[in-house]
């Protein structure tokens, strides 16, 4: 290494050995905490990965049956982290006298307090592309999927492999492969820093930049990195230096965030706000990686590990109580506790012993936020609420994790207004999927907040009248309990064509779904009582399952980008009613995902050319001109199959006329532009279960 004088060259030497073997330490100490929380099958995948990818044995998990596929993890023989008195099976085929892993990680919160009972393991395959040909490439991506099935199947443990090029990492780019996530290439700094602040090192090369001297800068890293590799005779890997991110990238990953956290809103909340404290501190905030680094570089020996989850969470939490509110600040803690827990609910042990990692940091946070105990309690058994209260902590979630990007959004556009291109065409679809979830707009069909809530969601259900708030009310019937009360509620409305949009649009109503109608004996002649089944079906056939593609953004904001419209008349009126038609339900979808829902009243116009002239210009201006597919659902009377017949030629001829004339006598308006989202809803009255009118 270069240096002034020999003396200053063996210092510079000694203090980066120390610096290696710091991490060397601190990666030890941390894989100790990966078993503490790791199940016995996340323990076997763990230990038995690196030795499936160093060889293609026929008897062992992982084998691809052409002696062209690819294997060997560099250094492993002297580098694989086993368990104290555990006998891995030494396979009978020889190791590859070419190995083409290069340095095999994990990513995430393996190893630290946010490693829990349902935590997956995210392996990062480092590999030289110069080293393997297109079939062999395709070969190492299927013994890759079948050590994931093997996982799953096996052991009950989610194993993700992201192939890793290294050329392209150091020329900033992370490239999707075999259908893994793309967030390396809309944020690739962004997520080297994750990986330099979370590795785990398990077997290969590890990172030169891990024992560098904290003084080193980007400029110096290069010749630095270049200089200790050729000594060690190519013993560490180069996956470059971790520069702050650009304030595209930085509009990216909000971007990106949002849609993860659909998964994980506890996670994403903390992950959203770490962006934030990026994107508003500059670039003369340090990244969390070095501050990691430098922690482990000073920490005491019996201290270790240093965990970068409890770092990130408390700089983050420091950072909102200064710039957040305080509901968002309470949530954001929230979802520090709630992260911490996972499904350690159902391990109580690893919460309430005084010698739990895991309590003892919780502990330390409620004391100095000062929080009760009966309130972590009351987060202890979250698993237990009513779905209604979950619902609503899931809207409150959505709207901070929704205000907090269009705060990083505007902060970047007012910044650096010629750095930052929110239509680019990669994230063109995770913004139209963050739109369909805010929605905004008093038609909007409410999505449910998170995905959890769609598998947690019970799925018997009751739907009732009540006639004392005028409403429709879907209720959850868990544990054969038939009764509806405010606690099983989890969605009202005055319209009952929204509730099954409702239902549809967020994947409740499939089969082996039990809903059952209370009938109301003042009620029973309606149309809705003998067609429900009928209407749920409709639009299921109208709304299959929404997935945005990069194929559909030529459509992407189009209002009516999807081109079905569904219209419902006379749904709640009594079957001898509908002599006359008085109102339509319709329904929509947008070219990003959204669903739409409203009401058009016709009862108190005489003529029937002015009734039907009222839905065509509501229908054709919410469609945004767009050619149409109505749908019907009507109720089995006469007039009500000529109102639909004259209604489905009334909008064909309309959009012909449009098409063709854009000066058309009918007053087509604007098409509605989607809105920012509402703000967080009062405890006693949730967004999503508002009435809207």
């Amino acid at each position: 290494m270069t240096s002034d004088s020999p003396a200053d060259g063996r210092r510079a030497h000694d203090e980066i050995l120390a610096n290696f073997i710091a991490q060397n330490a601190n990666n030890k100490a941390r894989i100790v905490e990966l078993r503490r929380y790791a199940t016995a099958g996340f323990a076997k995948v763990f230990d038995l990965t690196p030795v499936l990818l160093n060889v293609n044995d026929p008897e062992m998990p992982g084998y691809i049956d052409d002696p062209a596929t690819p294997c060997g993890v560099k250094f492993i023989d002297r580098q694989l982290w086993r368990p104290k008195g555990e006998r891995v099976r030494v396979p009978a085929t020889e190791p590859a006298a070419r190995p083409v892993v290069e340095s095999l990680f994990l990513i995430g919160s393996s190893g630290s307090v946010g490693h829990n009972a349902s935590s997956d393991l995210d392996y990062w395959v480092c590999y030289d592309p110069e080293s393997l040909s297109a079939r062999e490439f395709e070969l190492l991506l299927q013994k890759l999927r079948a050590i994931s099935a093997w996982a799953l199947n096996a052991n009950g443990t989610e194993a993700h492999f992201y192939t890793v090029n290294t050329d392209d990492l150091l020329k900033g780019r992370v490239s999707r492969h075999s259908g893994a996530e793309a967030e390396g290439e809309v944020a690739p700094r962004l997520l080297l820093e994750e990986l330099y602040r979370t590795l785990l090192y398990v077997a290969g090369r590890p990172p030169v930049w891990q024992g560098l001297p904290l003084s080193v800068s980007e400029s110096d890293y290069g010749g630095l990195s270049r200089e200790i590799i050729s000594r060690t005779e190519g013993a560490y890997i180069d996956l470059g230096f971790p520069a702050p991110p650009s304030p595209q990238e930085l509009l990216a990953e909000a971007l990106w965030l949002a849609r993860k956290s659909e998964d994980d809103p506890f996670k994403g909340i903390i992950k959203m706000a770490t962006l934030l404290d990026y994107v508003e501190s500059g670039p003369e905030r340090p990244l969390l990686c070095h501050q990691v680094k430098e922690a482990i570089f000073k920490a005491d020996p019996a201290a270790l590990p240093v965990d970068p989850y409890v770092m990130t969470i408390e700089r983050v939490v420091a950072y909102g109580a200064g710039s957040l509110t305080p509901e968002q600040l309470d949530l954001l803690r929230t979802s520090a506790v709630m992260k911490i827990m996972g499904p350690a609910i159902s391990q109580p042990g690893l919460l309430t012993s005084p010698d739990s990692p895991k309590r003892q940091i919780l502990d330390k946070w409620i004391v100095g936020w000062g929080w009760e105990h009966a309130r972590l309690s009351r987060l202890f058994h979250y698993k237990h609420w009513p779905e209604r209260e979950r619902l609503h902590l899931g809207g409150e979630l959505l709207n901070m994790l929704a205000s907090i990007y269009i705060r990083i959004a505007q902060h970047l556009l007012q910044h650096h207004p010629g750095e930052i291109n929110p239509q680019e065409e990669e994230l063109a679809p995770l913004a139209a999927r963050l739109l369909s979830r805010m929605g905004g707009l008093e038609s909007t069909v409410e999505t449910l907040p998170y995905q959890i809530h769609q598998s947690s969601i019970s799925r018997c259900l009751i739907l009732r009248r009540n006639r004392e708030l005028q409403r429709w009310e879907l209720h959850t019937a868990d544990d054969g309990d038939w009764y509806p009360t405010l606690d099983n509620l989890i969605y009202a409305h005055p319209r009952a064509a929204r509730v099954g949009a409702w239902l549809i649009h967020n994947r409740l109503y499939e089969p082996g779904t039990v809903l059952v109608m209370q009938n109301d004996p003042e009620e029973t002649d309606a149309y809705l009582r003998h067609g429900l089944d009928d209407l749920l079906d409709s639009l299921i056939k109208a709304f299959p399952p929404f997935e945005l593609t990069h194929a559909d953004l030529e459509q992407l904001w189009s209002p009516g980008g999807q081109g079905t419209v569904f219209l419902a008349l006379n749904l709640e009126l009594p079957v001898e009613r509908c002599d006359e038609l008085r109102t339509a339900d319709v329904i929509l979808r947008t070219g990003w995902g959204e669903m739409r829902h409203y009401c058009i009243q016709v009862g108190d116009q005489e003529r029937k050319a002015d009734q039907y002239l009222t839905i065509v210009q509501n229908v054709v201006r919410e469609t945004g001109l767009r050619p149409l597919t109505p749908v019907f659902a009507i109720p089995p009377a006469p007039e009500m199959q000529k109102a639909a017949t004259n209604l489905k030629a009334a909008l064909a001829a309309s959009g012909k006329r449009v098409r063709s004339d854009k000066k058309s006598k009918i007053d087509l308006g604007s098409a509605p532009r989607p809105a920012e989202p509402s703000p967080a809803a009062e405890p006693d009255a949730p967004r999503h279960f508002k009435d809207t009118q």
